[in-house]
């Protein structure tokens, strides 16, 4: 896949490619997506909302930590919403699973209902950063968490489909983004692996991770 059309759809995949696109990600990002779903420190009864969870193939590692966890999914991709709901039927019939199609920018969502929010390589494609970030922080409890991951910019930089409508980062700026935007920051870290990028070659990852609250 051309670098162009590779942005194109880790930003929203779409049409016959999507599921592929997906499936690349999820093999990508299966462990970074693990250390996410740690820090978030989740307890029994959290209700939980993951921005860009593509086909939602972590859906049942966040339910399973502790008892009455409740998700709510939200992506750009009308393609990966369907996709969601259809992996994780059984966890949508039984009611502790959502999916809906929306853009962070607008939450469809009443204010203060989510104990826990989390998003991981999302932060590139939001053009007013500052506006996501305000509707989050609103959607959040009191006392809720949000844990943002993004692969630093020195490791980004180089990557052939990045000067494709990714705005790059590093902890600085992203911390500095973050408490401007109203946020404490509790902990910082970085998360290094050796594996595939979403463009298919070997790569060693940097990705930076911020945990912090309202």
């Amino acid at each position: 896949m051309e670098p162009q059309k590779v942005a194109s759809q880790l930003r929203c995949p779409s049409g016959a490619e999507a599921p592929e696109v997906a499936q690349r990600m999820n093999e990508s990002n299966y462990s970074l997506n693990q250390k996410c779903i740690g820090l978030l420190q989740l307890r029994a009864s959290d209700s939980v909302l993951e921005i860009g969870p593509g086909n939602g193939a972590f859906v049942g590692d966040i339910i399973n930590v502790a008892e009455d966890i409740t998700y709510m999914g939200l992506d750009w991709s009308a393609e990966m919403v369907a996709e969601a709901r259809r992996i994780n039927e059984h966890l949508v019939n039984l009611g502790c699973a959502q999916f809906q199609q929306g853009n962070s920018q607008q939450l469809p969502f009443e204010s203060g209902i989510f104990d826990k929010v989390f998003t991981a390589h999302t932060l590139y494609f939001w053009e007013n950063p500052s506006e996501h970030l305000v509707e989050i922080r609103r959607v959040m409890k009191p006392t809720g968490l949000f844990c943002i991951a993004f692969g630093n910019r020195a490791f980004m930089k180089d990557l052939p489909f990045v000067s494709y409508g990714f705005e790059l980062y590093d902890e600085s700026k992203a911390v500095a983004l973050l408490s401007s935007s109203g946020f404490r920051i509790i902990e910082t870290y970085q998360h290094h692996e050796r594996g595939r990028s979403n463009a298919g070659v070997i790569v060693d990852k940097v990705i930076d991770i911020i945990v912090c609250e309202v």
